[in-house]
């Protein structure tokens, strides 16, 4: 995508949302993914993409933001290092 009308210090990202759902026993149990994608030219060497857990209430554990340089990369590495966690873990305790 063509975004060379932004300015300098401005940025575009595409915003993914997926949901993860998984078995857990005799059930599924589902969880949503957010990955953040930049588009255009990064001059600052942050990563073009990001992954992590999302939750409208709750705020993601640093431990589980997985940064990479494509949507599938960062989904592959994020889903390989939340598989064994329950999905509570990945959040910082409310309160």
């Amino acid at each position: 995508m063509d975004v060379a009308y932004l300015t300098t210090g401005e940025r575009l990202v595409r915003v993914h949302r997926f949901r993860y759902v998984r078995p857990a026993g005799c059930a599924l149990v589902a969880g949503d993914i957010l990955v953040e994608e930049t588009l255009g030219e990064i001059w600052d060497g942050s990563p073009r993409c990001t992954a992590r857990p999302d939750h409208p209430d709750l705020v993601t554990h640093p431990e589980f933001v997985v940064p990479g340089e494509s949507v599938e990369a960062v989904l592959k590495a994020f889903i390989e290092k939340i598989r064994p966690r329950q999905f509570h873990e990945l959040f910082l305790p409310k309160g």
